[in-house]
């Protein structure tokens, strides 16, 4: 039961991970193509995050699903895990 919820947390990490990782690479992206266009300071502070609010409302609109599916499902495992060990079950 530990094996299946640590694989669980270990998919809700991962993906999470990945998302950051890739609105890094977006945000670096951004900055350099607005500093090679002379956009600098305060304006391209600016400009980079109404960009990052915008990567992470879409972020959560295309995986906030997955993201309530697999928090929803630890949530489950661990209620059923707690369930076992106080009723006496085994579950190493």
């Amino acid at each position: 039961m530990e094996g299946v919820i640590a694989v669980v947390t270990g998919l809700l990490l991962s993906l999470f991970g990945l998302i950051l990782t890739a609105v890094a690479a977006i945000e670096n992206l951004a900055r350099q193509v607005l500093a090679g266009m002379g956009i600098r300071g305060e304006l391209q502070t600016a400009l980079l995050i109404i960009l990052l609010v915008s990567l992470a409302i879409g972020a959560f609109r295309l995986f906030g699903g997955v993201f309530a599916v697999l928090i929803g499902l630890v949530l489950m495992l661990i209620l059923l895990h707690a369930l076992l060990v106080t009723a006496g079950v085994p579950v190493h």
